[in-house]
């Protein structure tokens, strides 16, 4: 599994390298001021910092996670199963689901970054509110189609007491939930970027409210009818 998540962080920074190289001026900006204005004018190469970041953590995880299983032999080998069925299916360790989780925010973080350089933005703080946005949506993309089946009695990683002795309900509820959690983020991405066309924050703060609701507050209030119905239907 390490072996998959550093081969599609390299895809990755190879393809966003790929974009700097072929479309970014040769100088821009590299660093603005606490007040979101250009501090520093610079190569287009320090963007490269961004998208190495991912490479970097998930080579990390993956030499710790050998010397790991050399000093251990007993230690079962993640090989052993198929890693495509497993982000499906959401049936990783925890240690793997955080690898994943901080790999994808540092890919996210690198593609906006060279999106705020290509368009050449001069005061980034303008543009902040929707990038915490699409930050946030997509790490509730990531977290309902991954942690949704953390636990046998949890919604979106979040156990829940009446889901305990109710499988039936337990597995409607976290389909539901990850329905409900892609979709959400989806429209929080469209927000976001509809609040950059009309350069308001509207739609950001509607986009916030959708995706709580959406992603928790729905997913938990439909489980517990759920498991409701379950058990009046089994008696």
């Amino acid at each position: 599994m390490r072996k998959l998540i550093f081969t599609l962080s390299s895809v990755n920074a190879v393809l966003n390298a790929l974009v700097i190289a072929i479309f970014m001026e040769p100088e821009i900006i590299v660093l603005y001021r606490p007040d979101g204005t250009p501090g520093i004018m610079g190569s287009r190469w320090w963007y490269l910092v961004y998208v190495a970041l991912p490479v970097l953590v998930s080579a990390v995880f993956s030499i710790r996670g050998i010397a790991k299983e050399k000093a251990n032999a007993k230690q079962n080998d993640d090989q052993s199963s198929d890693p495509i069925e497993e982000i499906l299916y959401g049936k990783l360790p925890h240690n793997y689901n955080t690898l994943m989780m901080t790999v994808w925010i540092l890919a996210i973080i690198s593609w906006i970054m060279t999106g705020i350089a290509l368009n050449n933005i001069e005061n980034i703080s303008v543009i902040l509110p929707s990038i915490i946005v699409i930050m946030l949506s997509a790490v509730t993309v990531f977290i309902t189609s991954i942690y949704n089946n953390a636990a046998p009695n949890s919604v979106c990683g979040i156990k829940l007491k009446w889901l305990e002795h109710n499988k039936k309900a337990a597995r409607r509820a976290n389909k539901t939930s990850m329905y409900l959690g892609v979709m959400s983020g989806m429209i929080g991405v469209l927000l976001a970027a509809w609040s950059l066309v009309i350069s308001s924050n509207l739609p950001n703060c509607i986009a916030i409210a959708e995706l709580v609701l959406a992603s928790y507050i729905l997913p938990i209030t439909i489980s517990y009818f759920l498991s409701k119905k379950s058990k009046g239907s089994s008696k």
